[in-house]
């Protein structure tokens, strides 16, 4: 069973992050750095979306995005196939140099892009890199700042929501950053309607209808239990009862399934419930789905628990 599907539609805005592989860094220098944005800058000409704003620290890279006709996933390959490319060849390594594909949370822009943005600009400060966000060269606060130029840089709907003019503008913004109080909101994922977008259940709506997607409202983890139980005629105590049985471990397995599917909760949640190692969890998914490529009988079963629980 795939993972759902990319939302997409012109106008909608990303939260984006990409971890380096393993302890590889993503740039070694100015001249890695320089290259990396100049690489964003093509794609914006290319593809015609915006960056609001960036993040390039050694290990990871963060963007707030708002895309035009072109999907997110086009945009997000290319670059980073394009920086790889590039950056192996001139430190003559090989390999990938990101951790799998990328990341994406959709995000209500109305309401979490001036925060959002604040969230970038305060991660080298949040790593302990630099305690002034003025003074990290890599990320768009600088240039929100009016102490350098990026040409490509999507400024204009961020400062709007300052509600300022001119140079009082630009004060204003970086003593909103700084002001390190911040909202407590967890940018890296999503709302508890849909873990793929931040927002409210109304832009969550919203969303899945301009995505052309039909709106599933997310299913809680009490429910997604009680239909792997009784489906599988166990009660939670033999779930969770330590032995191998034959039918608690397919019923453990469906149920891991089921879990990532939907974001009903987290696995480390459901491992805790179940007195079960998270990769062991882990591990039987994966099992289970490998099979369910070639029986169409596995596939079928998770389809028909699915398909009850979205009734």
């Amino acid at each position: 069973m795939a993972r759902k599907p990319r939302l997409h539609f012109p106008g909608a805005v990303y939260h984006v992050w990409l971890q380096s592989n393993g302890e590889r860094k993503i740039f070694t220098d100015d001249v890695d750095a320089i290259r990396l944005l100049l690489l964003l800058q093509e794609g914006c000409e290319k593809f015609a979306h915006k960056i609001h704003a960036y993040c390039l620290m050694e290990h990871s890279l963060r963007l707030v995005v708002e895309v035009d006709k072109e999907p997110l996933s086009k945009i997000m390959q290319q670059f980073g196939f394009r920086y790889t490319s590039w950056f192996n060849a001139r430190h003559e390594q090989g390999g990938h140099l990101f951790q799998g594909r990328y990341k994406a949370i959709l995000v209500d822009s109305e309401k979490y892009l001036l925060p959002l943005v604040r969230s970038l600009h305060l991660a080298p400060v949040a790593r302990g890199i630099d305690g002034d966000p003025m003074r990290y060269p890599w990320s768009s606060h600088r240039a929100y700042c009016g102490r350098e130029q990026v040409v490509w840089l999507c400024r204009d709907v961020v400062l709007a929501h300052i509600g300022e003019q001119g140079i009082r503008t630009l004060m204003k913004f970086h003593s909103y950053v700084n002001d390190m109080g911040g909202e407590g909101i967890n940018f890296f994922s999503g709302s508890s309607e849909d873990p793929r977008i931040l927002g409210a259940k109304e832009f969550v709506r919203l969303a899945m209808k301009l995505s052309r997607q039909k709106y599933q409202p997310r299913l809680g983890a009490e429910r997604v239990v009680r239909e792997v139980l009784e489906r599988f005629k166990l009660s939670e105590d033999e779930l969770a009862a330590p032995g191998k049985r034959r039918d608690c471990a397919e019923a453990r397995a469906y149920l891991a399934w089921l879990y990532q599917y939907t974001g009903c909760d987290t696995l480390t949640n459901l491992s805790t419930r179940l007195g079960r190692d998270i990769s062991s969890l882990s591990s039987a998914v994966r099992r289970l789905q490998i099979k369910a490529k070639n029986d169409a009988k596995i596939a079928d079963h998770f389809q028909k628990l699915l398909s009850r629980l979205q009734r």
